[in-house]
């Protein structure tokens, strides 16, 4: 009987040590996956950080990082002496930490109404055509607020027919002849603009321009003009 005893109670040790061995095992098993996958997540941000690091190198020298382009889209109404009008303006620029900035613009011009009673008699059925090509300076003045100053170069053509009342053209005057005239000239403008901080946003603006032009009908022509458009 007590060695039946004894032989139990050795059993009963034995499985107990197995068991704990099994245990202990398994928590060591899971001991080093948990570490294996610490040293992998960790790995893998290291090689995400190394990427990013890389990349802020490759932007810091590249010029195509370091520049920043802005475009603007713009419709303006103007109204004048002599002409009452709209166009479509696109100015670019590259951001700086300048004073000025001077974006180029190219401008496209279309006219309304015209002020017959301020231009020189002796045409009829006149038009013109134009397009602006120059620069326009930008500077912050306070905020999101800019004093901008351009200067453009009109350039395009003027269609008319002469009215035979000048005592000059009668052998002119044909209701079926029109006459085309190249149009240079010289404009000036100075505005107060508005300029979204976003990347993408509103431009508007108020301003006077003066524009001197070889046209047949008139030399001088000013006025004021309102403009709104996307900045992006």
């Amino acid at each position: 009987m007590r060695r039946a005893l004894l032989l139990l109670a050795l059993l009963l040790t034995t499985v107990t040590g197995f068991a704990q061995f099994t245990l202990d095992n398994n928590a060591a098993d899971e001991y080093l996956r948990k570490k294996a996958e610490q040293a992998e997540a960790r790995r893998v941000q290291d090689s995400i950080q190394q990427v990013q690091l890389e990349e802020q190198q490759m932007m810091a020298s590249d010029i195509r990082y370091r520049m920043k382009w802005t475009n603007m889209l713009t419709y303006r109404q103007t109204i004048g002496i002599i002409e009452n009008g709209y166009n479509l303006s696109y100015y670019g620029y590259l951001n700086t930490r300048s004073t000025w900035t001077y974006p180029i613009s190219i401008r496209l011009s279309g006219s309304k109404s015209y002020n017959e009673a301020n231009m020189h008699p002796g045409y009829k059925d006149w038009s013109q055509s134009l397009s602006y090509w120059g620069l326009s300076g930008f500077r912050n003045l306070k905020d999101n607020w800019y004093l901008s100053l351009g200067g453009h170069l009109p350039l395009g053509w003027e269609r008319f027919r002469y009215d035979g009342t000048d005592g000059e053209h009668e052998f002119e005057f044909s209701s079926e002849k029109r006459h085309f005239h190249l149009l240079v000239g010289l404009n000036v403008e100075e505005r107060i603009m508005y300029m979204s901080p976003d990347k993408v946003g509103l431009v508007m603006g108020v301003g006077f321009y003066q524009r001197l032009m070889n046209s047949k009908t008139y030399t001088f022509d000013v006025g004021f003009s309102l403009e709104v458009g996307l900045k992006f």
